[in-house]
């Protein structure tokens, strides 16, 4: 296994650099890594979910570990330095996410849970001009507005019988958009593998502090669920990684929108979940939204980078 530490280094790129030439390969990779997201919280949903959701989190983590590090011994690529504030803000956005997901998942009918967390996009591209200096256009601007309303629209029918609990996939939402901006952030030093990796133990060690008391071990159906689920977890987040660092944030944070038809198309057949006309009508604002942001990031020329 030939992983070995790299000192730390200032970077010099902005966020503009690193960018594929090819920003549809980007969306790919980013929709693709959604797909598997989705089928890991369909998986926890179906089989795992009678498991305290610190237990969850950890053997799903867990398996995240074991799969990042076979990786890193099959590629040799190495591991960055820990002492990154960028960094280990990235992984505190990352654990609040998955933790406020985790709960929403089990807590909410599984379509409205994914459809409130995809909310994070727009927060992403309404927050991109001001943590990683993108240009927000007029289109832009009209893309977040019919994105929200298009939330709206979903969460005006559904929201109703949940109470507070719909607080958990917007705290999901926001911390998401906070990942994904710092993923950026970051730069190419960090690979998606380290990224993933790092996050995964970050969610061991807190879900190790909540304490093991409570833990369940007489339902080996479930733990081998939360296990399969992390190795999806893992695919997901390099594949999605992979995408935000290689393309403008903007343009490609977006393609994860296609969540919302995995998640449809996965809450219909295996939950028998039932969609209103106000949930099409709200599910149709958003994609629309999507087409908006992916064609002005497409049309919009890049601006030339100052060190």
């Amino acid at each position: 296994m030939s992983l070995h530490l790299k000192p730390t280094t200032k970077r010099h790129m902005t966020s503009g650099q690193r960018t594929s030439n090819h920003p549809f390969g980007a969306g790919a990779m980013m929709s693709l890594g959604a797909f598997f997201l989705v089928a890991n919280d369909a998986l926890i949903k179906l089989y795992a979910s009678g498991l305290p959701t610190s237990q969850i989190i950890g053997f799903r983590a867990l398996a995240t570990v074991l799969f990042c590090l076979a990786l890193m011994a099959k590629t040799g690529w190495a591991l960055p330095s820990l002492l990154d504030r960028d960094l280990l803000i990235r992984t505190g956005f990352t654990i609040a996410n998955v933790f406020a997901f985790v709960a929403a998942v089990i807590a909410l009918p599984f379509s409205l849970a994914v459809f409130v967390d995809m909310t994070n996009i727009l927060f992403i591209a309404l927050l991109a001009p001001f943590v990683l200096s993108e240009r927000l256009t007029a289109l832009k601007i009209c893309a977040i507005l019919v994105g929200l309303l298009g939330a709206c629209l979903l969460l005006s029918v559904q929201c109703l019988g949940v109470g507070w609990l719909i607080v958990l996939p917007v705290l999901s939402a926001l911390a998401g958009a906070g990942r994904e901006l710092w993923t950026r952030k970051l730069g190419p030093e960090y690979s998606a593998v380290s990224l993933t990796l790092y996050a995964a133990l970050g969610m061991i060690i807190v879900a190790l502090a909540f304490g093991v008391s409570g833990w369940i071990f007489d339902q080996p159906s479930a733990i081998l669920a939360a296990l399969a689920a992390g190795c999806l977890q893992g695919i997901a987040m390099i594949l999605m990684t992979n995408a935000l660092q290689t393309g403008e944030v903007s343009f490609v944070a977006p393609f994860r929108l296609t969540a919302l038809v995995w998640a449809a198309g996965i809450a219909w057949i295996l939950f028998g979940e039932k969609f209103t006309t106000m949930d099409l009508i709200g599910a149709s604002c958003i994609a629309i939204a999507l087409l908006m942001l992916g064609l002005g990031a497409h049309s919009t020329p890049k601006q030339p980078d100052h060190a």
